[in-house]
């Protein structure tokens, strides 16, 4: 390996620790979307500095039969894992970038809140029901999200304190208060729009990463008409977010949430 490929496997490499370390640092997060890229941008650096030997080490046990046949196992299992990332992204973005239908009903799903205030992502999904709810006055919203055990009240009471603060009427805003997780969201806001007879056809408010999920578990909820209102995801917590969102829709395909 020539000392240009080497330094740009290295740049490759701390960009990885730094995709994860970021979230760390500003908001104390412990997921496989920090530990992934920390680990795997570590292990490719040392792979780097420790090139030749490692080289040598791999060709030693080429050499054995055995031995050959694992290298070739491990290098197909990483290559698989590797096109069913690019094929789930391209899903993930897909969802993320359709055509949000007019006159739906908004549900935005829930995220931590701090202090009795929303945190910069869930005031981003707010702000952009805010704008969906004032282009749209026939539509209604749901709040969706429960009280997690470091959280003072519901992120739903939040929520709807946030936005009727931004002047949306407190009769457009429905409380879903139960939720714990993305299935909850979708599974608990389709017995409010059955309850109340409000429009089956829903838009979720979310960041991009979190859209296919979301629109997916919406779809098996029975909701036949689903669009996205995608909001951004802060440049240095996307790249973690998204790993860790990959991680999650591989478990909904494989648990059925």
């Amino acid at each position: 390996m020539s000392w240009a490929i080497r330094a740009m496997v290295s740049l490759t490499a701390l960009l990885m620790f730094l995709a994860g370390w970021l979230p760390l640092l500003t908001l104390g997060r412990h997921h496989i979307g920090v530990w992934a890229p920390m680990t795997g941008g570590l292990l490719l650096l040392a792979g780097c500095v420790f090139y030749p030997r490692l080289r040598r080490t791999v060709n030693d046990l080429s050499q054995r039969k055995g031995l050959r046949r694992m290298l070739l196992a491990l290098y197909t299992m990483g290559a698989l894992l590797l096109l069913l990332f690019l094929v789930v992204s391209g899903m993930m973005f897909y969802h993320a970038a359709r055509p949000a239908p007019s006159q739906a009903t908004v549900v935005v799903l829930g995220a931590s809140v701090k202090g009795g205030a929303p945190s910069a992502m869930l005031a981003d999904r707010l702000d952009a029901a805010l704008r969906y709810l004032e282009a749209n006055p026939n539509s209604v919203c749901i709040v969706s999200g429960g009280q997690g055990s470091d959280e003072p009240e519901s992120e739903a009471a939040v929520m709807q304190r946030y936005l009727t603060a931004k002047g949306i009427a407190a009769e457009r805003i429905y409380q879903e208060d139960r939720s714990m997780n993305t299935f909850e969201n979708i599974a608990f806001s389709r017995e409010i729009i059955e309850a109340e007879g409000l429009s089956p056809t829903v838009v979720i408010a979310t960041q991009e990463f979190h859209q296919y999920r979301g629109q997916f578990f919406a779809h098996k909820a029975g909701l036949s008409e689903v669009g996205p209102l995608t909001c951004r995801s802060p440049w240095h917590l996307l790249p973690s977010y998204w790993i860790r969102e990959f991680a999650a829709i591989c478990r909904m395909w494989l648990l059925g949430y």
